[in-house]
């Protein structure tokens, strides 16, 4: 299947940001103000998600109001979906299927459809493709390599985002586990000049993290909070995956809890000894 570019205008929901400092919330009028950058129009954000569904459920809302801010959103999905079928009968089909759902979730957020990276690993089977490797037959590749940090690498270097969001590794998944400490250390390759092949490389971008199924692992920095029209259209952007029996209790669970997410920004810098001496120095 070849997808179609294609967007849907998002509805024009309005949304709140509130952004701890000192440990105390300030509101934020703007999205732009709740990032403390001052232009987000030329900017691209890389939202990585390790299945299908996982980011509609975790940051549906930031989503929108990306697009409405006028950023480039950049999905990556890593995961094929291949395990996440219902039925027998879905079985041999639950791949295309799935993807098919996927373009209509992010269409419903306002992302066009060739804004949507399949990376193409399989469900449920990311400890063998940890690293970089000489690809086989019939394994994801990017040239003639396969691997997460191979993939990732690319990704990054391709997209050039200024922030990347990703599910938390305190998500009991392994896939989730695997694909955020994947990205990290993929974020130091793409920005030295390693494997060139890969593309140029690039500043390290902004790395926030978002919960999907589990809690953060250290408070968030920042929440979203959406008005009704914008929060309906987050829950029909999950419903998109109908393939999944379970989505409408999911959704009903999602609705109860009411329109928030919470977004926590992850320090991403390289060892430096002087960073500790503070604590070996004399004191007065």
């Amino acid at each position: 299947m070849t997808p179609q570019t294609t967007q849907r205008s998002v509805s024009a929901g309005s949304f709140q940001f509130s952004r701890l400092i000192n440990g105390r919330p300030q509101k934020r009028s703007s999205l732009v103000e709740a990032m403390e950058t001052d232009e987000l129009k030329n900017s691209t954000w890389m939202f990585v998600s390790p299945h299908d569904d996982d980011l509609c459920i975790g940051a549906g809302l930031l989503m929108q109001a990306a697009v409405q801010a006028g950023v480039e959103v950049q999905v990556v999905i890593v995961t094929d979906g291949c395990l996440g079928y219902c039925g027998s009968e879905q079985k041999d089909d639950i791949i295309e299927i799935r993807r098919d759902e996927t373009l209509r979730s992010f269409e419903v957020l306002g992302i066009p459809n060739d804004h949507v990276n399949f990376l193409g690993f399989p469900d449920g089977g990311l400890t063998r493709f940890i690293g970089r490797r000489p690809a086989k037959a019939g394994e994801p590749t990017v040239g003639e390599y396969t691997g997460l940090q191979n993939a990732f690498t690319h990704s990054l270097r391709d997209l050039r985002p200024s922030r990347v969001f990703v599910p938390t590794k305190m998500d009991l998944h392994p896939d989730h586990q695997i694909t955020h400490n994947e990205l990290m250390i993929s974020l130091f390759h793409a920005s030295g000049k390693i494997w060139p092949e890969l593309g140029d490389p690039l500043d390290v971008p902004l790395v926030h993290e978002m919960a999907v199924y589990c809690d953060f692992p250290a408070d968030p920095n920042l929440e979203i909070v959406g008005d009704n029209s914008a929060f309906e259209v987050k829950l029909e952007s999950i419903m998109a995956y109908e393939s999944q029996l379970q989505i409408a209790e999911l959704v009903q669970r999602i609705r109860e809890d009411g329109p928030y997410e919470y977004i926590r920004d992850v320090e991403f810098q390289l060892y430096s000894p002087r960073r500790y001496r503070s604590l070996f120095s004399p004191q007065d």
